[in-house]
């Protein structure tokens, strides 16, 4: 349905039920997906899986474009309160597809579609202390911290805390004014 460099972003399907197992069975991702207990997830547990396909606002099985690989998901939640227009963005990938820029693509193209399509004020995010991956990813994506509840999760033995963070529509136009700002800049100097 939508297409980005390197991404293609389309509806859930029955036949996705076997890759989002293995996403949701992979205890890398389950360590700081979800704030319950990492427990294998079959087939008959599925309901819970759907819940978010059902749940968001869009929601995205993400594939490579050139190959129909599945990586991960995407999604956009719909606040509790919609006259706040605030979506609750997540991505989770699949280990093999870490480290290639995906989660920068995917979280660039979300976002924005929160703000250009479904007029958004703000985007909100929470991410588990110690996943200083994900953290960066979200900086470079604009989002700031806007709090945290301390020692809240358990996660391998240790108490973390869950981070807030946020972007507004306005930092939004500002970041992508700046990057094609940069954009420009580079390519007079190419010239």
């Amino acid at each position: 349905m939508f297409t980005t460099e390197r991404l293609y972003f389309r509806a859930y399907r029955p036949s996705d039920q076997e890759p989002l197992l293995s996403l949701f069975n992979d205890t890398r991702v389950m360590t700081y997906f979800t704030e319950g207990p990492i427990v294998p997830r079959s087939i008959d547990k599925f309901d819970k899986i759907l819940s978010l396909v059902h749940d968001s606002v869009m929601f995205c099985i993400v594939e490579e474009l050139d190959n129909g690989a599945f990586i991960g998901l995407a999604t956009l939640l719909p606040d509790a309160n919609p006259k706040n227009r605030e979506a609750n963005f997540g991505i989770a990938i699949l280990p093999p597809f870490w480290s290639k820029g995906y989660g920068l693509e995917m979280g660039n193209f979300m976002v924005d579609y929160a703000f250009r399509h479904l007029a958004s004020h703000r985007v909100s995010l929470t991410v588990f202390e110690g996943n200083d991956r994900a953290i960066a990813l979200y900086k470079k994506l604009g989002f700031v911290e806007e709090g945290r509840i301390r020692k809240l999760v358990w996660i391998d033995g240790g108490w973390r805390d869950r981070i807030h963070m946020g972007i507004l529509d306005e930092e939004w136009a500002a970041l992508k004014e700046r990057r094609a700002s940069n954009l420009l800049s580079r390519n007079a100097v190419e010239e």
